[in-house]
């Protein structure tokens, strides 16, 4: 972190030049020195201790992971209008300390037709003896204004487990979409401000100088997958000329809420140029994989209608890559074109209900890819559409509530389900059961030998799944959480 600050040198003296002309304020209000003396008052400390348990009972079964998390809290009163937010984690998981890490990940099983050299020499790396700091920032509050400094979230959609327009935050796919909504989102260094224009309007602006992108799993973990390609070149973090911006106008115009917003940011996924033969000419490829950047304008509407909620989002993005087939090589040279990436603009679209069906909480949406000027030499599809589905039901007679996240992606035809029963012990003490499964086919790449043969090699149906790669993944999972 040290060295990160000593990057960003204006970040550090804006940080201070507030907080200085804040404590000089409120002293000179007190005048007799009693600001120090009450600094801190009205100070909180929470958190929680919480055991993640999961066991894999497709073969070959495993516990594969029992860790355990302790969170913290704090939240300090600096001055009238200035105040500091700390919190944190630590964990460490004792499934590393019981099982072999083959066992965990199942490795052998899954490499089986890769010969025994292959799997010994394949990475292994544990997702453990974790300390992060999650948030720290200082708030200050002004009469028309406030303004937020420090390593934050920043949640711009209005849909239910999905990202449209909200991409400020990267994801840690560590445990792929298992982990909670913003347990997998990546904290970063930003400033924020709100400046409230009327009653119902407000002017949101961001700047994001901490450029961090998507985490992959741990390699040779049994949640691989998108893992960072060997020679990639990534931006410096903290320096300015390579800084995210944007800003959102949120209003309520006749009972519906809507906002505006324009994001200038790097797409957290990598690029990967690649020089390969299209012909049937045998030659070692080149990656030149590097990040690219992306600018995104967006639009949500939020509205009550007969006692159910209609939510939609609406994002145009401009100069993304998109992946081309092995095949695409128009100008007859020989190789992919276009070092294999085309750039294309794209429209994301999302539409959502939340009513209330048998007391039980549904929200059910839509969420559409569309590349207008389509180029058929691309691998993603014109257009790609998932519907997800979160439902939620209270059980009072036994203190608990029944939760459940559906995704289904219908181009892919895979599907992901997170059902969640929470028991609620105490007002400390909460104990949760439930499943991940997976369903669909793995991603297929590059050749497969024949009957075994090395030296026999065919091409084969290309194919990139999600959800599909980890059919053989399906789990129990039970949380014990303990609150104070």
């Amino acid at each position: 972190m040290l060295r990160r600050l000593k990057q960003g040198p204006a970040w550090v003296a804006a940080a201070a030049l507030i907080l200085t002309l804040t404590l000089n304020q409120s002293a000179a209000l007190a005048g007799d020195g009693s600001w120090w003396q009450t600094m801190g008052a009205g100070s909180t400390l929470s958190g929680y201790y919480k055991n993640e348990t999961a066991y894999r009972y497709r073969e070959p079964r495993s516990f594969t992971k029992i860790r355990n998390i302790l969170y913290l809290d704090s939240q300090i009163p600096l001055a009238s209008m200035l105040d500091l937010r700390a919190a944190g984690w630590a964990y460490h998981d004792t499934v590393y300390d019981l099982y072999n890490y083959d066992t965990i990940a199942a490795r052998a099983e899954r490499e089986s037709i890769q010969p025994l050299n292959y799997i010994a020499g394949l990475q292994e790396q544990q997702d453990n003896d974790v300390a992060e700091l999650r948030e720290l920032y200082l708030d200050l509050q002004l009469e028309r204004a406030d303004l937020r400094l420090g390593r934050q979230f920043i949640v711009w959609g209005v849909m239910t487990g999905v990202r449209v327009v909200d991409e400020l935050n990267p994801m840690d796919f560590r445990e792929m979409v298992n982990l909670d909504l913003m347990d997998y989102r990546i904290p970063l260094w930003s400033a924020r401000s709100h400046l409230y224009l009327t009653d119902s309007s407000t002017l949101e602006l961001v700047w994001i100088p901490d450029i961090r992108f998507h985490k992959p799993a741990p390699p040779g973990s049994e949640w691989e997958l998108l893992q960072t390609v060997p020679g990639t070149i990534f931006p410096d973090t903290m320096a300015g000329k390579v800084a995210e911006y944007g800003y959102k106008l949120s209003t309520t115009l006749l009972g519906t809420e809507l906002s505006w917003s324009y994001f200038d940011t790097w797409d957290d996924f990598p690029v990967i140029f690649r020089k390969v033969r299209a012909d049937e000419q045998v030659e070692q490829p080149a990656f030149y994989p590097t990040f690219s950047r992306i600018k995104m304008t967006g639009m949500t509407v939020q509205r009550p209608l007969f006692g159910q909620v209609i939510k939609g989002e609406l994002a145009y993005v401009k100069d993304k890559y998109f992946a081309y087939k092995s095949t695409v090589d128009r100008n007859r040279d020989g190789y992919v074109d276009s070092y294999g990436e085309a750039q294309a603009d794209h429209v994301r679209v999302g539409i959502g209900l939340d009513f209330n069906l048998l007391r039980t909480e549904v929200s059910l949406g839509g969420v559409q890819w569309i590349i207008p000027r389509y180029d058929p030499g691309l691998i993603q599809p014109q257009t790609d559409t998932s519907i997800n589905l979160f439902i939620r039901k209270e059980l009072p007679q036994r203190r608990a509530v029944f939760q459940m996240l559906g995704i289904y992606s219908v181009n892919m035809n895979e599907t992901y389900l997170k059902p969640r029963l929470t028991f609620t012990m105490t007002d400390q003490l909460q104990i949760t059961g439930g499943l991940d499964l997976y369903s669909g086919q793995g991603s297929q790449v590059g050749v497969a030998s024949i009957n075994g043969r090395a030296t026999e090699i065919a091409a084969i149906e290309q194919r990139f799944r999600f959800f599909g790669n980890f059919d053989l993944n399906d789990r129990l999972v039970m949380e014990v959480k303990y609150n104070f």
